[in-house]
Parts: structure tokens; sequence; C-alpha cells
């Protein structure tokens, strides 16, 4: 189960919409994660779960040599945003946050007794700091921004 969530982990960082696609296809660590990911792949669908492993780890270090992308960020500031206000539901869909709005409610039970209105999920003031918990075990660091390329999970 570990190595299946690992590898679905790298083929979202690999796959990333987010990431630029001219400097990543010139980047030759790149190209070797791509690889390394294949074959981790290949390795799980034959049953060599530990092979697999070892894989995709490999194309992991690969991709942390990969110039311009940023670590998924550890934490978010809420913004004020007229047109359409920053919520939980909104923030859990962004590609470096989980990719998917229905994980709002991880955002808010991971956030709770930091909210300016905990009984309330659907107020976020401009300038609360969310912490974003890891949902497989990504790598988290830091806390967003907005200039910054990051790889998304979904």
């Amino acid at each position: 189960m570990k190595t299946r969530i690992l590898i679905g982990l790298l083929a979202a960082f690999l796959l990333s919409p987010l990431a630029s696609a001219q400097v990543l296809s010139s980047d030759p660590h790149y190209a070797k994660a791509i690889e390394l990911r294949s074959q981790a792949v290949s390795a799980y669908d034959a049953g060599d779960y530990d092979g697999a492993t070892d894989l995709a780890r490999k194309a992991k270090a690969e991709l942390a040599l990969v110039e311009g992308l940023s670590p998924l960020p550890a934490s978010y500031t809420v913004r004020l945003i007229l047109a359409d206000r920053d919520s939980l539901s909104k923030i859990a869909g962004y590609p470096f946050v989980y990719g998917d709005r229905k994980e709002w409610v991880r955002l808010y039970r991971a956030n709770k007794d930091t909210l300016k209105h905990p009984e309330n999920a659907d107020i976020l003031l401009p300038g609360e700091v969310l912490v974003i918990p890891s949902i497989a075990g990504e790598e988290r660091g830091g806390g967003w921004k907005p200039e910054a390329k990051y790889p998304g999970l979904k």
C-alpha cells in the first residue's frame, strides 16, 4: 500500500500542470525521474514491491534535484480576494494543497483551534495562517508563496 501511495504521489508530482513544461523537458533530473517512475510502476505491477519502493525513492531523489520546483507548502495564508473569497474548500482544491475541494474537512480539523471563528468553517479572515497536514506522507515545508512553482497532488 505504501509503495502504491508513493508511486501515486510521484505520478502527481511528475505530471503537475503547475510545473513549467519548458523548464522540465530540458532538465536531465526530471527525465531520469520520469524513467525511474515508469520502472517503479512496472516493478509494482510485476509484484516486486521492494524494487518498486526503491525505484520510487530514487525517482523522488531525482525530483529533489530539479531546479525551480519548491516543496509543497506546509501552510497557507488566507488572502483577501473580493471576487472569489478564499474558503476551506477552495484552498483544499488548490493543486499544491490537496487538489480536491472535498478535503476541506481535513484543513478544518487541523486548524479549528487557531481559527478566529471555529464555530463557522465558512468564515476565514485574511491573514489567518492555515496548517496543511500531509495526506499520504508527502513532504511539506514552509509557507505558500504565490511566485513559487509547486508540484501538484492531482
